[in-house]
């Protein structure tokens, strides 16, 4: 699956390994693509503020968009972080989803998987633009409809995942299984990292101080540990 966060000109503008944004790019690398010592934002885009004084958004109503083939879905979603879940079960060969900013999905048939949107100030998703041969449905929520890593409880799945991490966890434990390339990447206090980006399988703990949302990546199976 490739993530890649694009300007509107098609430049890249964070990425991991050379792969431009162009659609006919249908290799597997490093989504979210991000310098190897951590996200930074982009030229001229300020810093998000202290969470420290920033009080937590208002709960957010889910937006929903259903359709069959390619389409274009304009979305009402402000400017905070959103959870995209994209389920196409029936869908066979390309399956693609961007915005504005980034590729979202960039997969094979079947696919369902979970990504965040607006999580770099400025760069605000306004359509998603989807590439489709089957009944799709297309789901934004807020922090609350996230699956939650709960301490000592084993979560499996495959593709793209995120997950709730409260604030009892201090680790998460990941093993993965059949992965050409895995990623992890950790958002919290308003800030995104890359603690794993690899080709191959791996199996370790990644430090994770909650509250947190955690990103699973990665072209086979994977279960993650939170503790």
């Amino acid at each position: 699956m490739i993530r890649r966060l694009c300007a509107a000109s098609g430049a890249v503008l964070l990425t991991v390994g050379l792969v431009a944004c162009s659609p006919a790019n249908t290799g597997r690398v490093v989504s979210r693509a991000a310098d190897r010592d951590g996200l930074r934002a982009p030229s001229g885009v300020p810093a998000p503020p202290s969470t420290s004084t920033i009080p937590p958004p208002a709960p957010q109503p889910p937006e929903s968009h259903s359709g069959k083939g390619n389409a274009s879905v304009p979305t009402t979603w402000p400017m905070r972080l959103g959870f995209v879940t994209f389920d196409c079960p029936k869908c066979s060969g390309h399956v693609a989803v961007n915005t504005e900013n980034e590729l979202i999905v960039n997969d094979s048939g079947p696919y369902k998987g979970t990504q965040w949107i607006n999580y770099l100030p400025g760069y605000q998703a306004k359509t998603f633009t989807i590439k489709a041969n089957a009944a799709w449905t297309l789901t934004v929520t807020d922090e609350s409809g996230l699956p939650v890593l709960e301490p000592g409880k084993p979560v499996s799945g495959k593709n793209e995942a995120v997950f709730s991490v409260p604030d009892a966890v201090a680790s998460v434990a990941l093993t993965t299984k059949n992965s050409g390339r895995v990623a992890v990447w950790v958002h919290s206090g308003g800030h995104s990292d890359l603690p794993v980006n690899q080709l191959g399988d791996y199996q370790g703990d990644i430090p994770v101080s909650g509250p947190a949302f955690v990103s699973i990546e990665g072209d086979g199976t994977w279960t993650l540990t939170a503790s």
